[in-house]
């Protein structure tokens, strides 16, 4: 039986990865990084501690797929329209699901209570002996004050406590409701597990049969096949490539995981060895990599001879 491969779950040409163990094996055996970029509903401008999905380089893809590394899934057409059934036994586990986190916590929040309740049984009797005698001494003081409270008329309303105080059994303790208690939602990251998930239709194995699809288009120019051929050669040599875009660059070079190292170069790709280059711009990048501490590389394919070439810009005083 053959090897499961990660899955590239792509939607609207971009290729995602949901399961853990799939980036996992994407980044210590292919040293494929990509770009964690989940977020909470609630905290969604937050950027430092980023979850699920991960979100790959078109050329990450390239390469992958190339090599046979992992295959691309079409979410739209492996989520299948689902049947009354489905959504009705969906909606029941979620609710079984609910009220089982429910009970559970109002159970170890009863059991708190009475823990703490018999640890300070002697401290809250002692209390409410104060209480009791400072309420006494309050009422022998107001004896000599007549209040007069008028009656209500008929059809008028006191206003009393919120409703939610009146949750009461007659002894004045508070009596709980399961359908109050606070519950987590919890959004599956997957749709592994869901009955009208059907990859199998929608599997693509090469880039090929991915493009007859419509499913994938990348590449689809000459630079962006440059960039797919540079790419590759860097990563043949155990270089890790991450976006170079804050750099001033296509691609940041590292020369090993980028959690342990820092890059060594960003890298501009040009579509062949003949592409025009302006002085001001090999200044800009020289000046740029220079001052973020890199070396700039300019990468170019040259298609007739089938091989990548790579110069270096470094910053040298003059005179």
């Amino acid at each position: 039986m053959a090897p499961r491969l990660p899955q590239l779950h792509v939607s609207n040409q971009k290729a995602y990865v949901w399961n853990v163990s799939d980036i996992q094996t994407l980044r210590v055996e292919h040293h494929i990084c990509g770009i964690l970029s989940g977020t909470l509903p609630q905290v969604s401008q937050q950027n430092t501690f980023l979850g699920l999905p991960l979100v790959l380089l078109p050329e990450e893809v390239v390469l992958l797929l190339k090599h046979k590394l992992a295959v691309i899934v079409s979410d739209n057409d492996a989520h299948l329209p689902p049947s009354v059934s489905d959504v009705q036994s969906y909606h029941s586990s979620r609710a079984a699901a609910i009220s089982t986190q429910q009970h559970l916590t109002l159970d170890n929040e009863l059991r708190k209570r009475s823990l703490a309740s018999e640890k300070f049984k002697s401290q809250i009797e002692s209390r409410q002996l104060e209480k009791g005698a400072k309420g006494d001494k309050a009422k022998d003081q107001d004896a000599a004050f007549e209040v007069f409270v008028p009656s209500l008329s008929d059809g008028e309303k006191t206003t009393g406590p919120p409703p939610s105080l009146l949750i009461n059994n007659g002894k004045g303790k508070g009596k709980a409701r399961i359908e109050d208690v606070a519950y987590t939602i919890v959004i599956q990251p997957t749709s592994e597990d869901l009955p009208w998930f059907d990859p199998s239709a929608a599997t693509f194995r090469t880039l090929e049969s991915a493009k007859d699809a419509g499913v994938w288009n990348y590449p689809d120019t000459k630079l962006q096949e440059a960039r797919c051929e540079v790419f590759e050669d860097l990563w043949r040599t155990g270089h890790y490539m991450g976006g170079g875009l804050r750099f001033g660059g296509d691609f940041l070079i590292y020369p090993g995981d980028p959690l342990r190292y820092h890059s060594h170069f960003t890298l501009t790709v040009l579509p062949s060895p003949s592409t025009p280059i302006l002085p001001l711009d090999l200044v800009a990048y020289g000046r740029l990599a220079t001052g973020v501490k890199k070396a700039h590389l300019l990468g170019t394919w040259d298609e007739k001879a089938r091989k990548v070439d790579f110069f270096s810009l470094e910053w040298a005083a003059f005179g």
